[in-house]
């Protein structure tokens, strides 16, 4: 149980309150009929990027999609449930043994980027991102709390600290009365931790495309750790040769060099393949 002050309790649920109906919106409006139906990241919603790729796919084969955007832990249990027909999700551990378990017949990384540590200040003395989650203990942080590709991530750096650590029904997290589980997408998780100025992990694309409204800085590792693949998985069904067209367009050269070129304010918000060890292109 995770107790916090009155004035923090009566910040939080404001903030809640100001983005929930938005995003409930945006849920809404996603979720129409279309010939086939793609579960996929608020990450990849969030960016931009999800609306570019899908808007010249339709143009080219003149078939509609009806996207839902949640975690990827709540697209995944679509695709087990049949309803999805494809899904694209950045949680490779859990893509893996969705693919073992039976539930998708195939898994293609497409693009990828980096998760970000973002807050009040620049973390100039940390090498890693581990030793910046241990440098900020005792400050708000927000996480999402969702099962999203986001929020395992952050689980899986927390166990890389030094911390004392819990694991209750908000997952794995510090033992303290600073860290807030808010079960939100990424847009807003944002929104809260510039309100708040707390610290949250966020992907790069997400943050690139709201960074020039938000109060907060963004702290960055070339490492393993902070890798964020996105990946498509197709699942059995019989819509499954739409699914495999919007495959084939993802991975094809016209749909690679939207994902190479899709920028905000001449930043690149995702790098196109699999990842590598190489800087991300910010130029």
């Amino acid at each position: 149980m995770i107790f916090l002050r009155d004035s923090m309790w009566r910040s939080i649920i404001i903030v809640l309150l100001l983005f929930s109906t938005s995003v409930s919106g945006c849920l809404q409006k996603e979720q129409g009929s279309g010939d086939f139906i793609l579960a996929t990241t608020t990450s990849m919603r969030d960016s931009g990027l999800l609306d570019e790729l899908l808007s010249t796919f339709s143009d080219e084969y003149g078939i509609f999609i009806g996207v839902v955007a949640v975690g990827t832990g709540a697209a995944l249990k679509l695709g087990e449930n049949g309803d999805a027909d494809i899904l694209i999700v950045h949680a490779p551990d859990k893509e893996i043994a969705f693919i073992e378990d039976g539930f998708g017949i195939s898994r293609t990384t497409f693009a990828w980027n980096r998760f970000v540590l973002v807050g009040p200040a620049t973390l100039h003395d940390t090498s890693n991102i581990t030793e910046a989650l241990q440098s900020i203990d005792g400050e708000c942080f927000i996480s999402r709390g969702d099962d999203s590709g986001t929020h395992i991530k952050e689980q899986e750096i927390w166990q890389s600290t030094n911390l004392p650590l819990i694991e209750d029904e908000l997952g794995i997290h510090p033992d303290s009365d600073t860290f807030f589980s808010v079960g939100q997408g990424m847009g807003t998780v944002l929104n809260m931790a510039d309100e708040l100025q707390c610290w949250a992990l966020s992907d790069m694309g997400t943050w690139l495309s709201m960074s020039s409204e938000l109060d907060l800085q963004m702290n960055t590792w070339n490492d393993s750790m902070t890798l964020n693949p996105y990946s498509i998985i197709q699942i059995k069904g019989e819509n499954s040769a739409s699914a495999e067209n919007l495959e084939q367009f993802i991975l094809s050269p016209t749909g690679q060099a939207i994902i190479a070129n899709h920028s905000i304010a001449g930043s690149h918000l995702f790098n196109p393949g699999q990842p590598n060890q190489e800087p991300f292109n910010n130029a």
